[in-house]
């Protein structure tokens, strides 16, 4: 019997489709190539658009290598159209976040992107292969949550809860049906 914060149920949390909210912040799983590879990022909708996620901010770490030298950067792209785009498996809602302000508040540089700028990324040669895009992404939860921007006492049981949620999106997904939005209870 599933408890009322962890439904055995991917249906039980998913959000009606296409419905994003301004003020929330998302984890954003993206097709990486096969199945349960995604590449893991956060999401922001901005509210002027509609519909709702046709434009915001992806907080996100990518692997570059230059002359032979993998490194992971962090980026932050602005008006990312997530609604059209064929790599989103799944976006997961994790947090209202409009208490920290108005949306360029939220996403500036004194927002979540100073937040996101501090997470560690590695930068000795041999260890880009061991860092990943989901290793970043719960160490930055782990820095959202010492900020008091959401509450997560367990990283390791929302990157579960994330990945259950994923492979549930993923038959959708791969029946080109597009993404999944999701709500989550492991964090708040």
């Amino acid at each position: 019997m599933a408890t009322p914060n962890f439904p055995s149920n991917a249906a039980d949390q998913i959000i009606d489709d296409a419905q994003l909210e301004a003020g929330c912040l998302y984890a954003m799983l993206a097709y990486g190539g096969e199945w349960g590879a995604w590449e893991w990022a956060f999401f922001v909708p901005k509210p002027i658009v509609a519909p709702i996620g046709r434009e915001g901010t992806l907080f996100h770490v990518t692997l570059y290598t230059d002359n032979d030298h993998p490194e992971w950067r962090f980026e932050s792209d602005p008006a990312k159209d997530v609604t059209a785009s064929p790599e989103v498996v799944a976006l997961i809602r994790l947090a209202r976040v409009s208490d920290l302000g108005e949306y360029d508040d939220i996403v500036g540089r004194d927002g979540l992107t100073s937040l996101f700028k501090d997470v560690k990324i590695p930068s000795t040669p041999e260890s880009p292969m061991d860092f990943s895009s989901r290793t970043w992404f719960t160490e930055a939860v782990g820095t959202l949550h010492d900020c008091a921007v959401v509450h997560c006492d367990d990283v390791w049981l929302l990157e579960r809860e994330i990945k259950r949620l994923g492979f549930a999106a993923m038959d959708r997904y791969m029946e080109n049906r597009g993404w999944t939005v999701f709500r989550t209870d492991k964090c708040s």
